[in-house]
């Protein structure tokens, strides 16, 4: 027994002896870069070593409405086999921080947010999907329309976003599922003294979370959004939109590793239309539209038709205008709101501005409606002649509700709206709410005509001229770009609207320019390709979208 006992000691000596020289098969695995997708100049490279286009979905996973707990009715792993079936490779999966941590307990990581991550993981690795993480929700609040400002406002909560964001890079680190992390959704941040000073309070902290990522993660991709917009916490002023471009927008970054995220979703009218938390209320509109994006006029001034005023109720005047046909010498219409003489301590307001247009037979259609709830000044642009003159949103609207104030100037400041190609026979009329404060000069609502020699409707040829502004930044800096969402709400698809054709465009130009892509969203009322509530399983499909994905993302 003893000699056996020996023997197999011998034996057992001589494998360990001779372990180093056996393939690592038993041992840990040893990742590279290669083992993740990761970026490689303009170019996106998957785990096979060959050029990648992201094709997305977006999974909402429930952030607003119960940001706590994991929502089982959201999605299943049911959702992972029909997306990969219909030509997706991975999701957005939006995170709430709250999944992880309450406010009640920071730091204190709760175990469920991450089972429900694991359980996603697993799901993704059956039908090969990748998982892009995203934070949709950060401390502080849901960034997006500037209602999140305490992530920059208190920095206690910046702390906790950097400490969230490491605990995830860290235990995901192995784990080539999860194609990278998404740090900030559509940030807004404080309007500083200066445009430049306004982003880099931004650009430092995506700085400094890419930091503390890649000291735990070092092979993950990261996607870093462009900035999004800038919130004045004062009310007095808004910031300036020209400014808004790629170059000034994205952070530059020392990291091979970044993909460069940006959102698509123009025109906005179209794609949020007749929806009262976007502020489109009764407008609706289709694609291709031939209603006005751009223009390129001829010298000299404007016809314009001044509202008249009707009455006045508490302070607030309504004017209304006659309706004007003059499409004989003009093809473009366009609101205008005229405030003169607010002073420094002065101010005008406007709400409820109402454009219609008639039809020879009567028949009267809105072309813009602007209530202002949303809280944003939508697509008004400020002009005034020395540059004086601030526009904001303020709380002293009709009702109770939001209005768009004009101050800061001793000269006339000009809020012009959305432009619109004229009709031959139509005629149009501007109505709406002004009143005044402490104002030398008075407010005025007109409706403002031109001759444009060139115009630029929305058609694809729009989109594509949208889009091309970060594909010109992609070539420049050879960074690989992102389109992190897009998407129609519901009622973009009624009634002949056409929102199936602006997804299959965008589509068409993402694969253009060799952008990667994803669709906002899998399960929601508004946007959802499924489009019930999420409290229930998914149910309501848009088979026109569905039939739609198959054709191109197959190809």
């Amino acid at each position: 027994m003893k000699k056996i006992i020996k023997r197999f000691a011998s034996f057992i000596l001589s494998i360990m002896i001779f372990l180093p020289s056996f393939p690592a098969a038993y041992a840990e695995k040893v990742y590279t870069q290669n083992d993740f997708v990761h970026a490689q100049g303009r170019n996106i490279i998957g785990t096979d070593g060959e050029r990648l286009l992201i094709k997305g979905m977006a999974l909402g996973n429930s952030v607003f409405v119960n940001p706590t707990e994991p929502n089982p009715k959201h999605h299943t792993q049911n959702t992972f086999k029909e997306l990969s079936d219909l030509g997706f490779n991975c999701v957005r999966f939006y995170i709430n921080y709250e999944l992880f941590e309450d406010d009640s307990e920071p730091y204190k990581y709760k175990e469920s947010g991450f089972e429900w991550l694991d359980k996603n993981i697993k799901w993704a690795k059956k039908y090969n999907m990748g998982i892009i993480l995203n934070m949709h929700c950060p401390q502080g609040g849901y960034q997006s329309s500037g209602g999140g400002m305490r992530l920059w406002t208190e920095k206690s909560n910046q702390k906790r976003l950097t400490a969230l964001w490491r605990e995830i890079a860290k235990r995901y680190s192995n784990e080539p599922t999860i194609w990278g992390y998404g740090l900030i959704n559509e940030q807004y941040v404080p309007l500083l003294d200066t445009m430049e000073n306004t982003a880099e309070q931004y650009f430092e902290f995506v700085k400094k979370l890419v930091k503390e990522i890649r000291n735990v993660s070092p092979y993950q991709a990261i996607f870093v959004e462009c900035l999004c917009n800038a919130k004045d916490l004062s009310g007095d002023r808004s910031p300036y939109w020209s400014w808004f471009v790629p170059e000034n927008t994205f952070p530059k970054i020392d990291d091979g590793n970044i993909i460069y995220e940006f959102h698509c979703y123009s025109p906005f009218f179209f794609t949020h239309q007749n929806t009262e938390w976007a502020g489109t209320s009764g407008i609706t509109m289709s694609y291709p539209s031939s209603e006005i994006t751009d223009a390129v006029y001829e010298s000299g001034w404007v016809d314009c038709v001044y509202s008249d005023k009707i009455k006045t109720d508490s302070g607030w005047t309504y004017f209304e205008s006659k309706a004007q046909n003059i499409t004989d010498k003009y093809n473009v219409v366009f609101p205008a709101l005229e405030a003169q003489g607010t002073g420094l301590s002065g101010a005008a307001y406007f709400d409820d501005i109402t454009v219609t247009r008639i039809s020879p037979d009567g028949t009267k259609t809105t072309l813009c409606h602007y209530d202002f709830e949303s809280g944003t000044t939508a697509d008004l642009y400020k002009w005034s002649s020395d540059g004086t003159g601030q526009m904001s949103i303020s709380d002293n609207g009709r009702n109770g509700g939001k209005c768009v104030k004009i101050s800061g100037t001793n000269t006339s400041v000009i809020l012009s709206g959305k432009h619109f190609v004229m009709k031959n026979g139509y005629s149009y009329m501007i109505s709406g709410y002004a009143k005044k404060e402490n104002m030398t000069g008075s407010p005025e609502i007109r409706l403002d005509f031109a001759k444009a020699l060139k115009i630029k409707t929305f058609n694809k040829s729009y989109l594509n001229s949208v889009v091309k502004v970060y594909a010109d930044y992609s070539k420049k800096y050879n960074v690989p770009l992102y389109m992190g969402e897009f998407g129609v709400i519901l009622e973009g698809f009624k009634d002949g609207r056409n929102g199936i054709k602006w997804v299959s465009d965008m589509i068409d130009i993402c694969v253009k320019y060799r952008i990667g892509f994803n669709y906002h969203a899998y399960h929601e009322p508004s946007f959802g390709f499924y489009r019930n509530t999420d409290s229930q399983l998914p149910d309501n499909k848009n088979t026109a979208l569905e039939k739609l994905f198959a054709e191109k993302l197959n190809q």
